[in-house]
């Protein structure tokens, strides 16, 4: 690992703690909720919070990287040219964070040329901290961390909830699967893949929502793939992150 590569990470880091603190003088307060759009359901929300959220992340990256692209959720966008590309969700699970559910976090993920290669998660309310550097391993508050090796009949699903007046539950795997839980943000279940309390996640490809999980979830021994199982990227519509265990079982389930 060079250094460059060193104050990536501790640029990260830095970044979330600080919006951590942002997103915590908000939580459990009155603050302005917006709705993205009219074809949007009631979790589809935008806050006060997750754009000052934003505004700090970006704020202290840019203090350090000024020359790195952004794209962020809330619509800060840098094209600078550069090989590198910071991912940023400031925060996932905004449907939890306006009820005062404590499962939201802060999403920085880092792509090389288009390869993703740095995730940090932070969950302020519960004070937990997970990140992963490609070809180094990943950690929650500074201990390793590894997928766990549970079969199909007893694993964990998370899936997303409703978008867009349309459940995204998959009910082949769902009736596979041990458990079924729903928590809306994506930034948790990734987190809970590679901890190895959970078995398999299967979202929309957005790139803001995974990027940090992809390289966390590898790092931990997990698999990413598309629905079809070929390699994930960017581009692909779908993405399915796992233990690696049930990998070839979902991917089953999922073509028929």
């Amino acid at each position: 690992m060079t250094k460059h590569d060193t104050r990536m990470l501790e640029t990260a880091i830095d970044a979330v703690l600080k919006a951590g603190n942002v997103l915590q003088s908000y939580y459990g307060r009155n603050y302005l909720i917006m709705y993205k759009d009219e074809r949007f359901d009631g979790g589809s929300i935008v806050t006060e919070a997750d754009i000052a959220s934003e505004k700090k992340l970006v704020e202290v990256i840019s203090a350090s990287f000024p020359y790195h692209n952004i794209c962020a959720e809330e619509g800060t966008i840098k094209s600078n040219g550069s090989s590198y590309t910071w991912y940023i969700d400031p925060l996932d699970g905004t449907s939890n964070f306006s009820r005062n559910i404590p499962l939201f976090g802060i999403s920085i993920g880092l792509a090389e040329n288009g390869k993703p290669i740095l995730g940090v998660l932070y969950f302020p309310a519960l004070d937990l901290l997970v990140h992963a550097e490609k070809g180094n391993g990943a950690f929650a508050n500074g201990k390793r961390i590894h997928v766990s090796d549970r079969e199909l009949k007893k694993s964990l699903y998370y899936s997303g909830g409703q978008y867009k007046g349309s459940l995204q539950i998959v009910k082949s795997v769902a009736d596979g699967v041990g458990l079924v839980k729903i928590i809306d943000a994506s930034s948790y279940e990734f987190a809970q893949i590679a901890m190895g309390d959970a078995e398999l996640y299967i979202l929309n490809n957005v790139p803001h929502d995974v990027a940090a999980g992809v390289v966390i979830v590898r790092e931990a021994g997990g698999k990413i793939t598309d629905y079809d199982g070929r390699e994930w990227s960017f581009d692909s519509k779908k993405i399915v992150a796992s233990n690696g265990v049930i990998h070839s079982d979902v991917i089953g389930l999922l073509k028929n």
